[in-house]
């Protein structure tokens, strides 16, 4: 006794085939859309700032993104810092204690205060340095040429440098 199986319509059938076609499309773009947001970024051990204006600059390394915009000599060393990602916890950076300043490639200073409230992914707030040098004189004068912000050990790149010329 032979069963015979019954046989489906060539349209039936073409209908499926382009279905399954169809969500592995879509689930192809999803996937290559979720990989540009997380990949890691190849970070070399000093990522320098790239400049977006005049007034801010940005560092792309580790999956964090860092824009530290800075009014120039007139507002003395007080920066707005925004750290973004989408794969870090940045409630854990403190930079009061990862960032310094160096202005004209001389000392480090450390800050005085970093004013930003938990984010998680996104954070922003006041980074301030004192007004002063450790010799009393103005940190940020009217013969400054270079100002630096010096960021270490965020999302395992070493260094970063933001850098405004003046």
């Amino acid at each position: 006794m032979i069963v015979e199986q019954p046989q489906r319509p060539a349209g039936q059938i073409r209908i499926w085939v382009l279905s399954i076609a169809a969500l592995i499309a879509v689930l192809a773009i999803g996937y290559g859309v979720w990989a540009a947001r997380i990949s890691p970024q190849v970070a070399s051990t000093v990522a320098q700032g790239s400049q977006t204006s005049d007034q801010t600059q940005t560092s792309s390394a580790g999956n964090v993104t860092i824009k530290a915009t800075w009014q120039g000599r007139s507002a003395g060393p007080i920066f707005f810092v925004a750290l973004d990602t989408h794969a870090v916890d940045l409630d854990v950076y403190d930079l009061k204690q990862l960032v310094t300043l160096r202005v004209d490639g001389g000392q480090a200073v450390q800050p005085v205060s970093w004013d930003a409230p938990k984010g998680g992914h996104h954070r922003s707030g006041t980074l301030s340095f004192p007004a002063a040098a450790a010799d009393g004189s103005p940190l940020i004068s009217a013969s400054t040429r270079t100002v630096e912000l010096v960021i270490r050990d965020i999302a395992g790149v070493p260094e970063r440098v933001l850098r405004w010329t003046l």
